[in-house]
């Protein structure tokens, strides 16, 4: 099974563009660098008579020195006519030796057209560039996981977890979503939920060693989590 990192690639390289728009909607990625945390905001303007009903993918893929990590939101949101709209953010610690791919797909909720696209890179030629295109029908997301973290710490347990889980052969079905939440003091709460189901979480301490041992349990209580599952849709089956 290919890893995220890969089917983005795959899918993505051929769309190489700065904002395109159909129908006087533009989706466009903006972004802002304050000491090494980038923001990335996306917003959609109407040139349009016509109210829409929209839906969104933001996507980022980075490439650092501890490995890939990735960050996928997606929604609905609606624009009136004439209407400048922020629907969605993201922050990424991003150092000088950091390659980064951002991608924003804009397209109508009741046809699903595409109406508008809008990519953002940095040190692209860090990522491999043999790869040919494929539809976005063909593309499944499988082995998903989202980074919803939002201080150094979080961030560190995310690419250890997605480094160690990019090693296991078989990815666990669904989407695997690293969140923060803030707690007492400096600390903050990691949760590790697999489709919106809590499978670990922990209060984080200024420690790699901790941190990469937590990614270690996450992974395992996740195994145990899917095995269970499994052996009860087997016995769901007649």
């Amino acid at each position: 099974m290919k890893t995220l990192i890969s089917i983005l690639v795959v899918f993505f390289l051929a769309n190489h563009t700065s904002a395109q728009h159909l129908s006087g909607i533009t989706g466009k990625i903006i972004t802002e660098n304050k000491e090494g945390l980038l923001k990335i905001t996306a917003t959609a303007i109407s040139k349009s008579s016509i109210h829409y009903s929209l839906n969104y993918i933001l996507v980022s893929v980075k490439k650092g020195k501890n490995g890939s990590s990735s960050n996928k939101q997606s929604g609905k949101f609606s624009l009136k006519p004439n209407e400048t709209k922020t629907f969605a953010e993201t922050n990424i610690n991003l150092t000088k030796q950091d390659a980064l791919k951002v991608y924003l797909f804009v397209k109508d909720e009741e046809s699903d057209k595409l109406l508008s696209k809008d990519s953002l890179e940095v040190n692209p030629e860090k990522f491999s560039s043999a790869v040919s295109y494929i539809p976005e029908s063909s593309i499944e997301l499988v082995g998903l996981t989202i980074d919803e973290t939002k201080t150094r710490l979080g961030q560190l347990f995310y690419e250890s977890f997605f480094k160690k889980y990019n090693q296991i052969p078989k990815k666990f079905e669904g989407t695997v979503t690293i969140s923060e939440l803030p707690s007492f003091g400096r600390n903050s709460r990691i949760i590790v939920s697999q489709d919106d189901q809590m499978i670990h979480s922990f209060l984080t301490r200024p420690d790699e060693e901790s941190i990469d041992a937590e990614a270690d349990r996450a992974l395992a209580n996740l195994a145990e989590y899917n095995s269970r599952n499994s052996l009860k849709n087997k016995e769901f089956k007649y």
